[in-house]
């Protein structure tokens, strides 16, 4: 099983370090040109749009991923129905959302938000995002749910990226306006979407022209799980996006527009969670469904010292550029009276890692009401300690409660999974890479050099080949494994 996610996982990681890379200096160079006030405002108006696609969704993505393997190998007919349903979901939320917000963004701009200039037209337009959010969320799901990470990398990634910077700077050479940013961003997303759909039901499975079965009804156990997700899903919306949504809300976009910025750098580190979390989903849910928990346990211990090794050394190297990387976004130095936020910011990252993909377990392993009461305490006390604290504190508040919620949600799951089936993510590997780690990071943050171009490369070649030696026998196990 790990042979297969790795297989299907070096996609995953070629495509997140190609779409970071040209992605992160896309968003550089855009934060640049339009100044952190502008950046703000759009990071004010994308919250809201990530706000309102997890409303709309209703959790259909962890629906494809729980149960469509099993209709395509049980019945195609049924999964034929289940995919028929989901289209016709997602096109009548589409346009109520659209309609409403035709009409709701002026009264949110002038009752709900600090006054700024034209941000309920802006708010409407990066609204799009939901409908296309939803769409993607539906065909990436559909891919992942047959493992088919290759065909999302290269259809969605290495044609979609490289268009969406290309047209970035070409627009750009002639207007400061972030909404031709937010334009071309929807561009890009509608091609990648035609791409994604017309290959999968050319290549994978016929999703178009789905005659309806008027007998067909969704059984109680998918309509039982998407209701739990549905919930654990909001909740998680609200452990995870309150402190933005209340920083955008309470305080000027120009703070919003550093803490995205903060946020952008710090998650370089976490390039490689997301995507792993996503393949290797189904194979949680399929081993748990065997009962086979010392393969679970394995591939819990295996993931996690991977996706560790690979990211530890990256986060401690961004810590150590830290001034230079800042400076990307502005060349006045403004943004480095902010760079100890951003090692609190890198660091709870790296508490996150650590314990491994617990929140993909926990929810494809029959504990989503676990997760769901964690995600809950967590989501209830930050946005009533934001409410209370932000405003006094601003960013001092957000990136306190980041990390004491990031350590407060990672130990809970691992408790919650260990006593639960018993399986952990730690090993002798993965302890001997954290303390190993720990001298690194720290001379990472006090340091004080000024470095020259030959540093950028050199440094980086010497942390990882460093590792790779020190490591080097846990790497040569885990390939034997593989061969």
């Amino acid at each position: 099983m790990l042979k297969l996610i790795i297989r299907q996982a070096n996609w995953g990681i070629l495509g997140s370090v190609f779409a970071f890379a040209i992605g992160f200096f896309v968003k550089t160079y855009v934060v640049r040109e339009v100044g952190t006030l502008e950046w703000g405002k759009y990071a004010t108006a994308h919250t809201f749009a990530i706000i309102a696609d997890t409303f709309f969704s209703i959790s259909i993505p962890f629906i494809i991923l729980k149960f469509f393997p099993d209709f395509i190998n049980r019945s195609k007919d049924v999964a034929s129905q289940l995919i028929r349903k989901i289209f016709i979901y997602a096109f009548s939320a589409s346009a109520i959302f659209l309609l409403l917000m035709f009409f709701l963004s002026p009264i949110l701009d002038k009752y709900f938000y600090v006054k700024t200039d034209d941000f309920s037209y802006l708010l409407l337009v990066i609204s799009i995002h939901v409908p296309i959010s939803i769409f993607m969320g539906v065909i990436t799901s559909l891919y992942r749910s047959v493992l088919k990470i290759k065909e999302i990398i290269i259809y969605g990634t290495f044609v979609s990226v490289p268009i969406r910077a290309i047209l970035t700077f070409i627009v750009f050479q002639y207007t400061n306006n972030i909404m031709y940013f937010v334009v071309v961003e929807i561009f890009t997303q509608i091609l990648t979407l035609f791409l994604l759909y017309y290959f999968f039901n050319k290549n994978e499975f016929r999703i178009f022209r789905i005659k309806k079965d008027p007998n067909f009804l969704i059984n109680n156990e998918v309509v039982s799980y998407g209701k739990n997700m549905y919930a654990n899903s909001l909740v998680s919306l609200l452990s995870t996006q309150s402190l933005s949504f209340i920083l955008g809300v309470m305080l000027s976009p120009d703070k919003m527009g550093v803490y995205s910025v903060l946020l952008s750098i710090s998650a370089l580190s976490m390039f490689l969670d997301k995507n792993l979390r996503q393949v290797f989903a189904p194979a949680v849910s399929k081993l748990f469904a065997e009962n086979k928990f010392l393969e679970l346990n394995s591939l819990y211990k295996n993931t996690t010292f991977i996706i560790n090794l690979l990211t530890i050394p990256f986060a401690i190297l961004v810590c150590f550029f830290s001034d230079e990387i800042l400076k990307l976004f502005a060349s006045d130095s403004s943004l480095s009276v902010y760079k100890n936020y951003l090692f609190v910011l890198i660091i709870g990252n790296m508490i996150c890692l650590l314990s491994g993909n617990s929140k993909t377990f926990m929810i494809m392993a029959g504990m989503e009401k676990k997760e769901l009461s964690i995600q809950l305490i967590r989501g209830i006390l930050s946005f009533v300690l934001a409410l209370v604290l932000i405003r006094k504190y601003e960013l001092v508040a957000v990136v306190t409660l980041f990390i004491v919620f990031t350590i407060y949600v990672g130990v809970a799951q691992l408790i919650s999974i260990k006593k639960d089936i018993n399986i952990s993510p730690f090993s002798k590997e993965l302890l001997l890479l954290i303390i190993f780690s720990v001298p690194f990071l720290y001379f990472a943050i006090i340091q004080e050099h000024t470095f020259q171009l030959c540093h950028f490369i050199i440094i980086p070649i010497v942390v990882y080949l460093m590792y790779f030696f020190v490591f080097y026998k846990s790497i040569f196990n885990l390939y034997k494994e593989l061969r």
